[in-house]
């Protein structure tokens, strides 16, 4: 029946989660949701959740030992450097995603509003993306905000975005066309996304054609899905996300794609 659920009150196509297992890898029980793409009100949709708060300092530690809250504290702006080894030549490994970071205040107590003092990181889009499924139903503390959100929560369709913003969030959006600018590894590499023309007509990212084709955008990328962690600013006629660090982007692996309906 794949394809041929409906939701009886808005009538937005259903799926199930996960397809086939009785249960996903966290434990959860399947379930029916209605498809992201369109999101009319409906009565029937699980409102989102305002987020997870703790009863004590204790048990949001737990959590990060657990791997159910992860504390961050911001995303490499440069890429990392391989580790130091008696032959580096040889080191063919992946880059560091994670690196700890200061114990952060995080505001995430149950009680008027209580921080506590808990173990954060300096991390990469392209680490979340490695265990996607995994990581979609985590609890994640992002800089500035009050609370902690399920990853599945903060992300957003690049394709509902009609105006600027300057508070960082999450985007996600799947690529039309790729091209450098210039002539140079250095130049800005523009990456256009599948875009519903309105006010804005198109909606880019941009970043230098070398770090873009570290993380496997090059001009052979159509279709492909980027995730996103950045501002939305002007450029020109359009809407943009720009100077993003190494670690604020990267391209979700295909099989977990189907994951963001």
């Amino acid at each position: 029946m794949k394809g041929y659920i409906f939701c009886p009150e808005c009538s937005v196509g259903l799926f199930r989660s996960p397809e086939e297992k009785d249960y996903d890898t966290n434990g959860r029980k399947a379930f029916f949701a209605h498809s992201r793409k369109h999101q009319p009100t409906c009565s029937l949709r699980v409102k989102k959740a305002e987020g997870k708060r703790y009863d004590s300092e204790e048990l949001a530690k737990k959590a990060i030992d657990d791997d159910e809250l992860v504390v961050i504290k911001g995303f490499m702006k440069k890429k990392p450097e391989a580790p130091k080894i008696d032959n580096p030549q040889h080191y063919r490994g992946e880059p560091v995603e994670d690196i700890s970071g200061e114990l952060a205040s995080t505001p995430i107590g149950r009680h008027n509003g209580e921080s506590f003092s808990l173990p954060s990181r300096i991390t990469t889009i392209r680490g979340i993306c490695r265990s996607f499924h995994k990581n979609l139903y985590k609890y994640f503390h992002l800089p500035g905000r009050k609370n902690a959100v399920q990853l599945k929560d903060l992300l957003v369709d690049l394709k509902t975005v009609n105006q600027v913003d300057d508070v960082p969030k999450f985007y996600y959006a799947t690529i039309t066309q790729s091209w450098n600018c210039g002539k140079t590894p250095r130049n800005i590499r523009q990456t256009m996304f599948d875009y519903p023309k309105g006010d804005y007509i198109d909606f880019c990212l941009k970043a230098t054609d070398a770090i873009s084709q570290e993380h496997g955008i090059d001009d052979e990328s159509k279709g492909k899905v980027v995730i996103m962690y950045g501002t939305v600013t002007e450029s020109g006629i359009g809407l943009s996300i720009e100077n993003v660090g190494w670690g604020e982007f990267a391209v979700l692996p295909e099989k977990y794609v189907s994951l963001l309906r």
